[in-house]
């Protein structure tokens, strides 16, 4: 089966692989909003600091000695975190999960569904009250897959064992043909 795909001259792809074959994206997930709630936290404190201590300072190298460090602050403890919040995700597919990690999302791991059996949910008392868990892939072979603070944690796990039953029954009935 060739797997061509190009561009005709109105800019359209067209792909010579059937419609089943094809990769589909279900959804894209992060971690929960509240992994913000601490940097943002240190941001405001960043810059109470900032202004309650800056006019009492009479020399100039005290303000932009100040300045500096607030800004240094202000960069490893809110931009960083938040770049990290914004570039890691989870991405979902018809055949696979994809899990972009790292500073910038950069480091990428691939699991597909046939190599997962199961699912599992844990969670702490925080993540009780915002509905959000820890969701654990379980793996055929190797290490398990773990997609951390993801919201709605217990209704996906649902949705995720549905969807792995739905996929075993549709192999099995190709398998019998």
């Amino acid at each position: 089966m060739p797997r061509e795909t190009f561009n005709t001259c109105d800019n359209r792809t067209v792909s010579t692989i059937p419609e089943s074959f094809q990769e589909q994206n279900y959804v894209l997930l992060r971690k929960h909003g509240s992994a913000l709630i601490i940097p943002v936290g240190l941001l405001f404190l960043d810059a109470a600091v900032f202004f309650f201590v800056d006019w009492r300072m009479n020399e100039t190298w005290q303000h932009q000695t100040l300045l500096g460090l607030v800004i240094v602050f202000g960069l490893l403890f809110w931009f960083l975190p938040s770049v990290r919040f914004f570039s890691n995700r989870y991405e979902l597919t018809s055949t696979r999960v994809v899990i972009h990690s790292g500073i910038f999302g950069t480091r990428v791991e691939e699991v597909p569904w046939g190599e997962i059996t199961g699912v599992s949910v844990t969670r702490g008392i925080f993540a009780w009250f915002q509905r959000a868990g820890d969701l654990h892939l379980h793996r055929e072979f190797g290490k398990d897959v773990v997609l951390k603070r993801v919201p709605r944690a217990k209704k996906l796990a649902k949705d995720f064992e549905s969807y792995l039953a739905s996929r075993s029954r549709n192999l099995g009935r190709g398998s019998q043909r």
